[in-house]
C-alpha cells in the first residue's frame, strides 16, 4: 500500500514539474510574434516582401525571389521553418479579419500598411492569439 502511495504522488509530482499547455501554448506564441514582427521588420528595411505559411503542425517564411515566385526560407536567421510540439497547433489565420485557408500566404509588405494579421495556436484547451499590426503582441486565453 505504501509503495502504491508513493507512486501515485510521485506520478502527479512529475506531471506538475513540466510545463502544462498554457505555458506551452503562450511560450509558442511568444516565439511566433517575435517571429513575424521580425518579418514584418525585415520586409520594410530591405523594401522587399516576406511571407509567412502556416498550417496545424508548423509554419515557414518565404522571401521573393528573382523570378517574383516565392521562395522557403530554409536556414536564414530568425526564418528557418518551425514545427509546433504537440500538443500544439495552429488553429485558425485572419488577414484584414477575414479567415484565410490553411497554407495560404500571408505576405508582410515593405510598405508597413498591411492588413491585421491574427493568428490562434491551441494546446488542448488553452490558447493564445498572436496580433500583429503595427507591432506583434499575444493575447491569452480561452477566446483567444
Amino acid at each position: 500500500m505504501v509503495v502504491l502511495l508513493v507512486a501515485i504522488t510521485t506520478t502527479f509530482a512529475m506531471a506538475k514539474l513540466g510545463p502544462d499547455d498554457r505555458d506551452t501554448v503562450l511560450g509558442e506564441a511568444g516565439r511566433l510574434a517575435l517571429g513575424l514582427q521580425h518579418a514584418q521588420d525585415e520586409a520594410v528595411m530591405t523594401g522587399s516582401g516576406l511571407a509567412w505559411r502556416g498550417d496545424a503542425g508548423g509554419y515557414q517564411y518565404f522571401r521573393r525571389g528573382p523570378d517574383r515566385n516565392w521562395v522557403p526560407l530554409e536556414n536564414a536567421e530568425g526564418f528557418a521553418p518551425h514545427q509546433l510540439p504537440l500538443p500544439v497547433r495552429l488553429v485558425n489565420v485572419e488577414v484584414g479579419g477575414l479567415k484565410v485557408a490553411p497554407g495560404t500566404l500571408v505576405v508582410f509588405s515593405p510598405s508597413a500598411l498591411g492588413s491585421p494579421v491574427r493568428i490562434v495556436l491551441e494546446a488542448n484547451s488553452e490558447r493564445a492569439a498572436v496580433e500583429v499590426g503595427a507591432s506583434a503582441r499575444v493575447v491569452p486565453g480561452h477566446g483567444a
